[in-house]
């Protein structure tokens, strides 16, 4: 059990890790880049074509990291479920639930074109319904930034009423866009 909550601890200070980096001051834009020259005998059709190309993405790679941030998520809701559980201070889960919220904001870019590899879960709705799939996530998000305006009001009682509102959005939508789990 113990394990279990170091894992839960480290997860969440590694979300709320990403939180805290985000949540500096915010850079300066960055001036465009100019695009980028055709390689040496290569027209611009072709480079036209080759930087369109989505092949050129490692789309394992992407598919591997938005398992491991689902996992992640996965961990700091369990930590809020179990924070719940013991009735421990809520503003001490505001942390997690505010990572949650930004990972739902960013679900969608995990999700580029052609990234639907055998290795994922995702339902080709995923893609054939983008604009329900991000609402899905905008959903998700909101109602995890509304379980962290909460919890850093230190409201116990609407924290875990809109932590149930927050586990709904994401069965709603692993119900839609996800294959469903394998019984072991």
């Amino acid at each position: 059990m113990r394990a279990l909550s170091s894992i839960v601890a480290l997860s969440g200070l590694i979300l709320a890790g990403g939180l805290a980096l985000a949540q500096t001051a915010p850079m300066p834009p960055k001036p465009p880049k100019p695009p980028m020259p055709p390689m040496a005998g290569m027209s611009h059709g072709d480079h036209a074509r080759m930087m369109a190309d989505h092949s050129m993405m490692d789309h394992g790679k992407i598919v591997a990291a938005r398992q491991a941030g689902f996992h992640l998520t996965i961990a700091a809701f369990l930590g809020i479920k179990a924070g719940i559980a013991r009735s421990d201070d809520v503003k001490k889960l505001a942390l997690p639930a505010a990572a949650m919220a930004s990972w739902g904001a960013v679900i969608p870019t995990m999700f580029p074109p052609h990234s639907d590899t055998p290795e994922s879960d995702a339902l080709p709705n995923v893609w054939t319904d983008r604009a329900g799939f991000e609402a899905a996530a905008a959903k998700m998000s909101a109602a995890a930034r509304t379980l962290a305006d909460l919890g850093k009001a230190g409201d116990a009682a609407g924290f875990a009423t809109q932590f149930d509102a927050l586990a709904k959005t994401c069965g709603e939508c692993h119900t839609t866009y996800r294959k469903p789990e394998e019984k072991k």
